[in-house]
């Protein structure tokens, strides 16, 4: 696998289709149709469903673009820190949280911070909360934003806010009109939760079990 390979696949998962990820590449669509080509015979199997102009990811697709993404995103950090080598820049503030942080909370904390208090540059990279820990105990992060319990060793934690649980319901869902919404409300309702279990997932389970 090539590197122009995998960032021709990574523009079109993102695109929705080989014309859109030529623009965001500035390749031409045959130049970026190829590099896909080449990639799905190097890995022996289709990345994408044909449909005249656009493309339907398969299910192996949405499996490699993950880790596509994180080799992506580590080879730019790699290009822009040896760039800022050269030029002597000033180090930028290398920030880690989970990807609903990543998205809300810590953007709006850079914005809300007074002039004088910026850095120079931040960095920000959205990880699973056991990523997260790991690159501030490796000295990848000098930050890390994540929910709790958090307690490994080497650590210092400061806890910073707290925000309330919420279901997502269709529109059309009774429980939807409610402004709060009791574990008994959930009763014999089929629920989708986080994966994690040693995080906000074992709350949730604890308070069902509370409720047996």
């Amino acid at each position: 696998m090539e590197l122009h390979q995998l960032e021709a696949f990574s523009a079109v998962m993102s695109a929705g289709s080989v014309t859109g990820a030529g623009e965001l590449l500035g390749r031409s669509q045959p130049a970026v149709t190829r590099q896909i080509q080449e990639l799905e015979a190097d890995l022996g199997y289709a990345l994408f469903d044909r449909h005249g102009p656009r493309v339907t990811p398969t299910r192996r697709a949405f499996l490699l673009y993950e880790e596509v993404e994180r080799s992506l995103v580590g080879l730019r950090a790699i290009e822009a820190r040896a760039r800022a080598l050269g030029n002597e820049a000033a180090e930028p503030v290398r920030i880690a949280a989970t990807p609903s942080l990543a998205a809300t909370l810590v953007p709006a904390a850079l914005a809300a911070l007074p002039d004088g208090a910026h850095a120079p540059h931040y960095q920000l990279r959205s990880e699973s909360a056991e990523h997260v820990v790991h690159e501030v105990l490796g000295g990848t992060a000098d930050v890390g934003v994540v929910t709790l319990p958090m307690a490994h060793a080497g650590l210092d934690v400061h806890w910073i806010a707290q925000t309330p649980c919420v279901a997502v319901l269709p529109a059309g869902d009774p429980l939807a009109a409610k402004p709060r919404i009791a574990l008994r409300d959930l009763a014999r309702r089929r629920i989708v939760t986080v994966a994690n279990r040693h995080r906000l997932r074992q709350r949730i389970d604890a308070r069902c079990r509370e409720r047996r």
